[in-house]
């Protein structure tokens, strides 16, 4: 027995590692940004997104079809198979550095959301500044300045009547309470029956507030399909995700990875700094990205 947790603790690590080597490759000169030009379509419409949701688009945003959409992120290195398509305020065109919603969908099966009245904030937050504090160490081997989480920037908290799990984060440079804040990682999560529906905002700290009214009229405008809702879930028949809402929270289909090779002792922090960097690089992708959007919306205009 003991033989079996110790390939499967080697397995663990070495995906960590692999995570890890991909991640810090994102760190490498930008790519040449491709000449080319976005079309986004204008509100009101109704957009698919995909074949499990659908968004009323309203008149004061645009979208941009999941094709550019992965265009886009891939030149910030960003993974982009399950992104959907990106929403952003109808007055992007004429915004050096537009805040925007990226819509993606992991088909990771159904979310159990029986613990979310026992959701902590305060060991939660614990743990993502403690796999943290491990992961600085790998990355001050690598010669990559440490990341740190300040408080929460929304306490994580979930809508059981619309199925909507929000949490954000403050990401900063420096280990002081008193530092400037870097970055906001504000989640939305949406609750399906085969997946979880993503709809992340990328937004500075100046413009959160009233960014955070474009997420709300976003999220009030998107539901799923009939038959992919989450009370549509038919137990015994339909793949379930293999973890809850604090898991989610946590980092998801990782979370579930740790508990199938059953370690959860010291290297489920190894695993949740692997995704605390995935978290950082995507800020830093993102805000790339909405310098690209400028340029593209720019050369657009000039034109």
């Amino acid at each position: 027995m003991k033989t079996i947790h110790r390939v499967s603790a080697r397995v663990a690590y070495q995906s960590v590692c692999i995570c890890i080597i991909i991640l810090l490759s994102a760190t490498m000169p930008p790519l040449a940004l491709a000449d080319e030009e976005l079309h986004p379509q204008s509100g009101p419409a109704t957009i698919q997104l995909g074949d499990k949701a659908t968004l009323k688009l309203p008149a004061n945003f645009a979208f941009i079809n999941a094709e550019e959409a992965k265009s886009v992120l891939k030149k910030g290195g960003s993974d982009v198979d399950s992104v959907l398509g990106i929403v952003l305020p109808a007055t992007a065109q004429g915004d050096s550095n537009p805040s925007f919603i990226i819509c993606s969908f992991d088909d990771s099966g159904y979310v159990k959301d029986d613990d979310a009245e026992k959701l902590n904030p305060v060991e939660l937050l614990k743990a993502y500044k403690e796999g943290t504090a491990e992961q600085n160490e790998v990355r001050k081997d690598n010669g990559i300045p440490p990341i740190f989480v300040g408080n929460w920037a929304e306490l994580p908290h979930y809508n059981k009547a619309r199925h909507h799990v929000v949490w954000g984060l403050e990401v900063k440079d420096q280990d002081d309470a008193n530092a400037k804040i870097s970055g906001i990682n504000y989640n939305t999560r949406i609750l399906g029956r085969k997946g979880v529906l993503s709809m992340n905002l990328v937004s500075s700290q100046e413009k959160m507030p009233a960014s955070l009214k474009d997420v709300a009229s976003i999220l009030g405008a998107t539901s799923f399909v009939k038959g992919q809702s989450y009370e549509d879930y038919k137990p015994g028949q339909d793949k379930e995700a293999g973890y809850s809402i604090g898991g989610l929270i946590l980092g998801g289909g990782a979370m579930a990875a740790a508990a199938k090779f059953g370690v959860f002792g010291a290297l489920w922090k190894w695993i949740l700094a692997a995704i605390l960097i995935c978290k950082k690089f995507l800020i830093v992708i993102v805000v790339a990205i909405g310098g690209l959007f400028s340029k593209l919306f720019g050369k657009k205009k000039e034109s």
